[in-house]
């Protein structure tokens, strides 16, 4: 993903070549956002087994967070500069778009109807991981991480996969990307868009404690085999109602 031609702000570091660069005052705001990544990926555990009765919980959970997406929009970005302006505008499209994903979610999710879900879900998180980017989040989150062991790659002779074409990856399946620029990177399909695109949509592993979204040729995409451990989501324990 990138900023739509704008310049995005690193609210990671200690400011650019000139020095400090003044940053806006944004209390925990990045960290509330982050609360929302966890309950998308508790989420994904939810829709993957099929608990209905949990899922139907998550569009009116979501939407609770309406405010945290705006007061952070309006305070990352606060002048009337053009590129605060632009900035602001690409953000609300972003969170425009997620949350009507959530609706879509929530009507799919009323018929119990399964692809339909996972697509509102995998849009839900391409326009969340797209807000994340523009709105300069995985910087901030890479300089606040200082524990997370880093990805050191595989090795391709490491990793055994079947044939994209002759046996391609659906939703849940475990994968590598065996092409493009995130070639050897592994994640799960989310998503399978409908439309005759031949695209789909991968949740990558965790890199730097994030897990970014990345929307690929079917044919990119090749199921990994043998013994695997299971998508991090799995391990997320339920809370007690």
């Amino acid at each position: 993903a990138d900023g739509g031609g704008f310049s995005l702000p690193d609210f990671g570091g200690g400011g650019g070549s000139g020095g400090k660069k003044a940053k806006p005052r944004l209390g925990g705001l990045p960290n509330k956002i982050l609360i929302v990544t966890g309950v998308m990926d508790e989420l994904q555990r939810d829709l993957m087994q099929e608990r209905w009765d949990l899922v139907e919980a998550y569009p009116e959970q979501l939407r609770s967070f309406v405010p945290v997406f705006t007061t952070f929009t309006d305070s990352a970005f606060p002048t009337d500069a053009p590129s605060d302006k632009g900035l602001r505008v690409a953000l609300r499209y972003e969170v425009g778009r997620f949350f009507a994903s959530v609706e879509r979610l929530r009507q799919a999710t009323k018929r119990h109807a399964l692809e339909e879900a996972y697509v509102a879900y995998a849009d839900m998180s391409l326009h969340l991981d797209r807000y994340m980017h523009v709105g300069g989040l995985y910087s901030y989150y890479d300089s606040t991480i200082t524990t997370e062991t880093y990805f050191q790659g595989i090795k391709k002779d490491a990793l055994v996969y079947s044939d994209p074409k002759k046996d391609p990856a659906e939703v849940r399946d475990l994968i590598v990307l065996a092409k493009g620029p995130d070639m050897g990177k592994t994640g799960i399909v989310i998503g399978i868009y409908p439309d005759g695109s031949n695209t789909c949509v991968v949740k990558l592993d965790k890199y730097k404690g994030m897990r970014e979204i990345r929307v690929v040729q079917r044919d990119w995409v090749a199921k990994r085999l043998g013994e695997q451990d299971p998508d991090d989501v799995f391990l997320i324990p339920r809370k007690k109602t």
